[in-house]
């Protein structure tokens, strides 16, 4: 009997990139939601640096965990009333 291989982290790399992608997409939104309830922010170079670290991490994270990733985000984003 032949076994199949189940293993989630088989995907093809396009799919990694549009999981990227989407993941990147939702870690904006989340570093633009204090952005517009902010009057004027002064970017520096730390900021500047942690919302790109956010991008970067969501989108990596996206990329990994797929769907489990962006349903955790999501529903955190939910109960938090945004």
């Amino acid at each position: 009997m032949k076994t199949q291989n189940t293993d989630i982290g088989q995907y093809s790399f396009p799919q990694r990139i549009y999981r990227f992608l989407g993941g990147a997409a939702l870690g904006l939104f989340v570093v633009i939601i204090p952005i517009s309830y902010a009057s004027s922010i002064d970017w520096n170079l730390l900021q500047i640096s942690i919302a790109s670290f956010v991008v970067i991490s969501c989108g990596l994270l996206s990329s990994i965990w797929g769907e489990k990733f962006i349903d955790a985000v999501t529903r955190v984003l939910d109960s938090c009333g945004f």
